[in-house]
Formats: structure tokens, C-alpha cells, sequence
């Protein structure tokens, strides 16, 4: 009888243990978008050159170094966390445009990814504004968000926004304070609808 409760709380622990390992490595599902397209050379968050090839990702609390794995629809590659954001839309996470055309996302813009932290981080990188800042032109209106440049130079001044896939212009216009009608307006645009990503929204 003895030896069979030491058997029964041997088999607790290993339970325990086993059910600790699992739950450190237990994936995270979130809604991941992609970035590349006008952030060629641009400083990341933590002062590396953005390398839209590169297989890296921006995520608002990760250290920077972090190494992830991420899986979309049956494929599967490994990011370094290196920037900030993003700060619409309920994302988790903002792929470079390597990694999401290597896992297919590209095609989709956003879409429910699975991610699991697969390496640490903590590498000595400096807070800088967030991707797409244009620092020497002078500071965003907001430097956490990656997608506020600043610096317009064919027309004197002011700042603009870079649509990303999946943008609205309502969600835009939410973002930066403004109305869709203003944006609109500023912009020419004749439907608020009809964006496309990469084009530039003054404000």
C-alpha cells in the first residue's frame, strides 16, 4: 500500500511538470498584419535598418530579440521581434514582408495567426520612434505609431500616413483625429472606400 502512493504521487509530479513545460510553450493566437512596401532603410523601434526581405516582426511589448515562431495555415517560420507596434485594429503582431509572403499572408493582408516565443530577447537596442518615422525631419505626432512619417517635402511641410493592407480610411481617420471627410478632402479622394496600400493619406 505504501508503494503504491509513493507510485501515485510520483506520477502527480511528473503530471505537473509536464503540464508546466506545455503551458510555457503553448501557442498564442492573434491578428497579425504585414509591412514592407516604403519602410526599405527606415529605423526600427530598436534602431536596426528595416530590411522588408528580412524575417523580422514589431510587437508593442516583446523584448527586442525576441525569437518567434509563427504559423499561418500549415506553414510555419521563425521572426526576430526588432520594432514597435501595431497600434490598429486589435493586431498583435506586423510581420515584414518576407515573412508574411513566406507564410502566404500577403495575399490575405490580416488575418488570425498563431505565434509562440521560441527564443529570448533583451538584446541592448535603443527606444527609438517606430518604423516609417522619418526622425530627421523632425518627430511624429505620435512616435508609437510606426505608420505616422513626417516630413513633406514636395509641398513645404505636414505629415502623412501610410495605408497598409487592410486599412480604411475610417480607421485612418480615427487614428490621426480627424474626420473621413477632411482626409477626403485633402487628399482627393473621390470614394473614401477606394484606398490602396502604400499611398500616402496628408493630414
Amino acid at each position: 500500500m505504501l508503494k503504491l502512493s509513493r507510485l501515485l504521487w510520483v506520477l502527480l509530479l511528473v503530471g505537473a511538470f509536464v503540464a508546466l513545460g506545455n503551458g510555457r510553450a503553448e501557442a498564442t493566437t492573434g491578428l497579425a498584419s504585414w509591412y514592407g512596401p516604403g519602410f526599405s532603410g527606415s529605423p526600427t523601434a530598436s534602431g536596426d535598418v528595416f530590411d522588408p526581405n528580412g524575417f523580422t516582426a514589431a510587437h508593442k511589448t516583446l523584448p527586442f530579440g525576441t525569437q518567434l515562431t509563427v504559423s499561418y495555415r500549415g506553414r510555419s517560420t521563425q521572426v526576430t521581434v526588432n520594432d514597435r507596434g501595431p497600434y490598429s485594429g486589435g493586431r498583435d503582431l506586423d510581420l515584414s514582408q518576407g515573412a508574411a509572403e513566406h507564410l502566404g499572408l500577403t495575399r490575405a493582408g490580416v488575418d488570425y495567426i498563431d505565434y509562440t516565443v521560441t527564443g529570448g530577447g533583451g538584446y541592448g537596442a535603443r527606444q527609438a520612434t517606430g518604423y516609417g518615422a522619418d526622425e530627421a525631419a523632425g518627430s511624429s505626432r505620435d512616435s508609437g505609431r510606426h505608420r505616422l512619417a513626417v516630413g513633406r517635402a514636395d509641398t513645404g511641410g505636414g505629415s502623412y500616413y501610410v495605408v497598409r493592407p487592410g486599412d480604411t480610411l475610417w480607421e485612418i481617420s480615427a487614428e490621426l483625429g480627424t474626420s473621413v471627410r477632411s482626409l477626403a478632402a485633402t487628399n482627393g479622394i473621390a470614394n473614401p472606400d477606394v484606398i490602396s496600400a502604400g499611398q500616402r493619406i496628408y493630414y
